[in-house]
């Protein structure tokens, strides 16, 4: 199979992360930020030029520019403020007109918050021109466009504190040209820069174990790339119970949008576990086998939307196992949900194969 099976998309997952407040390292990239800026990593504050802001001062601030968000945000972070929120300081801001990310987004330079940078070591500082290369670059549409940028970017500013998710962008746009080796080579040198970046550990991980990853390599070489990519998708699911849970959310849409990221960390083990079971000296490995199937069905059960491709590797698996009539459900579920695509015609092929092979095998005898 030439198709790359891909994970929960990029912009998805921004999403996802950043709507429970994800924190990109030393980086915050804010729900207020998301708004204006759909998913710009926010450089932290270096000292103020000017005095912090005040109680007073901020409410008044929100109330003039409330319908301009991203101006309080840029206040806020070039100035701090000079008191702690407390519930009642946080209801006369959305009173104001602050939005509850916005609030959230301001908390981060209160004077403990300043003070606790602080002792751990200043944060990475973003310059404007770095913002503004970034910006235009993530804002790119066209893939070839986001590479050309992302490298320009890693020429221009070789030392910037936003280079490992300009080299995931720049992953992200070589996997919608489904140029798997290009995902793997920028997806590692952004984790390189940032072993916990949660997009570039879900990319990497799901495309190392791909078929045409380990076509024309040898054996110790094929199991070294199996195994970098069950270390990625282990890395994903610690980094994902550890995201922080958004103000407000309930438990149950905390675990629904844990469990939606986590998905794609399941497919990939499921596909590591199948290509293992395929590396046996005769036949497919049993065990391995098991451990695809339980990883596939995690995956699936875990996704309001489940993936195609999920479906068909896990129609793979069953087939492996003999358990024909699974494997048969399983292919059709990936046929109906990738209707005229590849997937499609490839599970209908082995629809056919399967039933044929069901008519063949000796009926069991019938009970005395």
């Amino acid at each position: 199979m030439s198709w790359t099976k891909k994970a929960v998309s990029l912009g998805t997952l921004w999403t996802l992360l950043i709507a429970g407040g994800f924190a990109i390292g030393n980086l915050s990239v804010s729900a207020a930020q998301q708004a204006q800026q759909q998913s710009q990593p926010g450089a932290q504050a270096s000292a103020p030029v000017e005095a912090p802001l005040t109680e007073q001062e901020l409410i008044k601030l929100v109330k003039k520019e409330k319908k301009d968000p991203q101006k309080i945000a840029q206040q806020v972070q070039a100035r701090g403020v000079d008191f702690e929120f407390t519930p009642d300081i946080e209801k006369k801001l959305t009173k104001a007109g602050a939005s509850e990310q916005l609030v959230t987004y301001m908390k981060q330079f209160t004077p403990a918050a300043r003070a606790a940078r602080k002792a751990n070591g200043s944060g990475p500082q973003v310059s404007a021109e770095e913002a503004e290369a970034y910006n235009k670059l993530k804002d790119e549409k066209v893939p070839e466009a986001v590479i050309k940028d992302a490298d320009d970017f890693a020429q221009k500013f070789p030392k910037s504190a936003l280079l490992t998710y300009v080299y995931a962008l720049e992953a992200s746009a070589y996997q919608q040209k489904n140029d798997a080796a290009n995902v793997v080579k920028y997806g590692e040198k952004s984790l390189d820069l940032d072993s916990k970046n949660l997009i570039s550990l879900l990319m990497v991980s799901s495309v190392l174990p791909q078929p045409q990853m380990l076509n024309n390599v040898s054996d110790a070489e094929k199991e070294k790339r199996l195994n970098a990519a069950a270390d990625y998708a282990q890395k994903a699911l610690a980094e994902i119970d550890q995201l922080p849970k958004q103000p407000k959310e309930t438990d149950a849409a905390y675990q629904k949008r844990k469990d939606q990221i986590a998905a794609g960390a399941y497919a990939s083990l499921g596909m590591v576990h199948l290509e293992r079971s395929r590396m046996a000296l005769e036949g497919l490995d049993q065990d391995e086998l098991a451990k695809a199937e339980e990883n596939y069905k995690t995956a699936i059960s875990k996704s309001e939307t489940p993936n195609a491709a999920d479906y068909y590797r896990l129609g793979e698996v069953y087939a492996g196992e003999n358990k024909l009539a699974d494997a048969i459900n399983a292919f059709t579920k990936a046929g109906q949900l990738a209707q005229g695509t590849i997937i499609q015609q490839l599970a209908d092929q082995q629809i056919q194969a399967l039933k044929k092979a069901q008519q063949s095998q000796p009926k069991a005898a019938a009970k005395p």
